[in-house]
């Protein structure tokens, strides 16, 4: 019998104080799946299909990269959505801008790259992802959430499940500051 893929990704985990306001917060959209509160986060690479096989290898991947990084803290800041131009079918949370936050997943990217694992090599892009639209829409006069800032002090490695929920197989964390 075949075992189960994984669909695998890393990311940082939101705080609950943050993943609760979020989750609360929600503009007047046309039909909309709104992400899960419990499952929001920063993607710092997408894996896709893996077999169980694989995880020891990431681990040791994610407890290197990990160990390499302080923790360093993140601030929210506008709404945009995927197609960046005209109009979008996902709405997303962007994040200032943060060098510590890009040399971490420049990091991991190159990590994983060195290794020979596979992963959606697309341009770093920090972002929360809030919601999939149904119809595209046009982003132009919603109003932002209000600014927040948290603390990004561990590496996830999450299997992506059904209807949105995510399960972390391993954490590691960044060193402290």
């Amino acid at each position: 019998m075949a075992e189960r893929a994984l669909r695998l990704f890393f990311a940082l985990p939101l705080p609950p104080e943050l993943r609760e306001a979020l989750g609360l917060w929600r503009p007047a959209l046309p039909p909309a799946r709104w992400a899960r509160p419990e499952g929001l986060h920063v993607t710092l690479a997408f894996l896709g299909e893996r077999p169980a096989e694989a995880l020891p290898v990431l681990e040791g991947i994610a407890a290197a990269v990990a160990d390499r990084h302080r923790t360093f803290t993140l601030r929210t800041a506008r709404l945009g959505g995927f197609p960046e131009r005209g109009r979008a079918r996902v709405l997303w949370l962007g994040l200032e801008p943060s060098p510590a936050l890009e040399a971490l997943a420049g990091d991991l990217r190159r990590a994983l790259a060195a290794a020979g694992e596979v992963f959606d090599a697309r341009p770093f892009r920090a972002h929360l992802t809030l919601a999939r639209l149904r119809q595209p829409l046009s982003l132009a006069g919603l109003a932002d959430p209000a600014p927040a800032a948290f603390a990004a002090d561990r590496l996830v490695l999450f299997e992506s499940g059904p209807h949105g929920s995510y399960t972390p197989l391993g954490a590691w964390r960044l060193r402290p500051v």
